[in-house]
């Protein structure tokens, strides 16, 4: 199909909002950092549970976070990213202990934490 200069043309954008900050504004070389954590930690089914992560490195690629439970969430960053910083929110629909890992995943290595959940019944 040819599209002459005239023809309305729709363009559709997709917004994805994240908590979390990005500091791309410092260049160069930054020591290799990454904290993970989750308040609460001993909580019931259905019940939100807060994951909070902070890292510096140079060229940070990304954040993933396995939840233990078959949900994996990922937070991908553009460009030359040398601090990052968020939370992701997640509930369990199951009893359980799971074992979280965040996992900062920079151009040529990655840090992780591990962290325990125990899912009570309500």
């Amino acid at each position: 199909m040819k599209v002459s200069p005239s023809t309305p043309t729709l363009f559709i954008a997709l917004l994805l909002a994240v908590s979390g900050c990005l500091d791309d504004s410092i260049t160069g070389t930054r020591p290799l950092t990454f904290s993970f954590s989750a308040s609460p930690t001993t909580t019931s089914v259905g019940q939100t549970i807060t994951f909070s992560y902070e890292g510096t490195g140079t060229l940070i690629q990304g954040v993933i976070v396995d939840y233990g439970d078959g949900v994996i969430d990922s937070v991908f960053t553009p460009g030359s990213v040398v601090e990052v910083s968020g939370a992701l929110d997640h509930k369990y629909e199951a009893t359980g202990t799971f074992q979280v890992l965040g996992r900062m995943e920079t151009v040529e290595t990655f840090l992780s934490e591990t962290v325990t959940i125990q899912i009570n019944t309500p």
